[in-house]
């Protein structure tokens, strides 16, 4: 089967596609049988701060050359005719030109939404996206063969737009035993968030204020609160404010993006990983921190919470200050012992569900289901 897959990715910055996409490209072109390649579909910054394309193990082609063509798209074989190409997200124009090409040719495309057609996130800046879903993006979904969403979640939450549907979620890559969180291990206790420090969508204005409910707990047990990430639109100083405000400063701090070595040493000292978004698709983070064994306390809008919470690996809590506070006092409450258990529950579960091999091997099954 060939597969072309296009995405907008920025490499060096993080971000669920930036990381997801070229794993899942990279796995599926090592089953057999199975041809994949990348398409990037953004222009990479030229400053001399952009990070180089890396070495990849499969075909990477830049927009500019897929698009060289009036008609179709301009690839060497066999990318030039794929079984079918996934566009992963759905606001980029790029795609919208690219399922231009792909009607004219006769070729499917699957849609991969990304979180981008939830009911919350149509909302989020809803007039551009109105008038994108009008300009363009309702015939591209309208023509596509399928949608892939990401958990069953991200499904029932997205606005009805009468495709067919599949659901197959992101992988993650499996570190060693020997590299595995220590949680519980040791004081003070930490919960820690990464990500990008977009407060209304990663629903940090919320954890702030959760925080601020049991700040006499948070000191009492000597736990803190650490958010890692770069800065999106002025979140940094939104939530460093807020800080300040609510006199958390000793115990919730901000710092910014970690990645590589420094990113692993961080998960492996973490004693439980706290995502409070309001909406996600399938969120890369959790899938790592569950993956070094890290326990998870996370709303329901990540889309992971009820599995979370269902394998004894976390907690899942609404996305609201005072269900926050709460679950942060059942993490307070907890002994070593039973941090450590969690520990073990949140590997095992990414262990059996999302390894790059199997998500893979699901999503060309899914694909051919789609396309014949």
């Amino acid at each position: 089967m060939i597969i072309l897959h296009a995405a907008a990715i920025v490499w060096g910055e993080i971000g669920g596609p930036n990381v997801s996409v070229p794993n899942l490209v990279a796995a599926q072109n090592r089953m057999e049988g199975v041809e994949a390649a990348l398409a990037i579909t953004v222009a990479n910054r030229c400053d001399s701060n952009a990070t180089s394309p890396p070495q990849t193990e499969f075909p990477l082609f830049d927009f500019n050359v897929v698009l060289a063509g009036p008609d179709r798209l301009k690839l060497p074989p066999p990318f030039d005719r794929p079984d079918v190409v996934v566009l992963h997200s759905t606001y980029i124009p790029a795609h919208a030109a690219i399922a231009a090409r792909l009607r004219k040719a006769g070729i499917p495309y699957i849609i991969c939404p990304r979180g981008g057609m939830m009911r919350s996130a149509q909302v989020y800046r809803g007039w551009k996206k109105k008038l994108g879903n009008r300009l363009f993006f309702n015939r591209v979904v309208s023509k596509a063969a399928a949608l892939q969403f990401l958990t069953q979640g991200e499904a029932e939450q997205s606005v009805d737009w009468q495709r067919p549907m599949f659901v197959v979620g992101n992988g993650v890559a499996l570190p060693s035993e020997s590299d595995l969180s220590s949680a519980g291990t040791a004081s003070p206790l930490r919960l820690v968030f990464i990500g990008r420090l977009a407060v209304e969508i990663k629903g940090l204005d919320l954890l702030v204020e959760g925080c601020a409910a049991v700040r006499p707990e948070l000191i009492r047990r000597d736990a803190r609160i650490e958010l890692h990430g770069p800065d999106f639109r002025g979140g940094e100083r939104t939530l460093r404010g807020m800080i300040v405000e609510r006199q958390l400063e000793e115990i919730v701090t901000v710092d910014g993006a970690v990645g590589g070595p420094q990113k692993q040493a961080l998960l492996q000292r973490t004693d439980v990983f706290i995502h409070t978004s309001r909406w996600e698709g399938h969120p890369n983070a959790v899938l790592e921190a569950l993956a070094y064994g890290v326990p998870c306390l996370l709303t329901r809008a990540t889309n992971m919470a009820d599995e979370v919470a269902a394998a004894g690996a976390g907690w899942s809590v609404e996305s609201t200050p005072k269900a926050i506070a709460e679950g942060i006092g059942e993490i307070l409450a907890c002994d070593r012992n039973k941090l450590a258990e969690m520990g073990g529950r949140a590997r095992d579960l990414v262990v059996n569900r999302y390894g790059w091999d199997r998500v893979a091997s699901r999503s060309v099954e899914a694909y051919r289901d789609c396309v014949g």
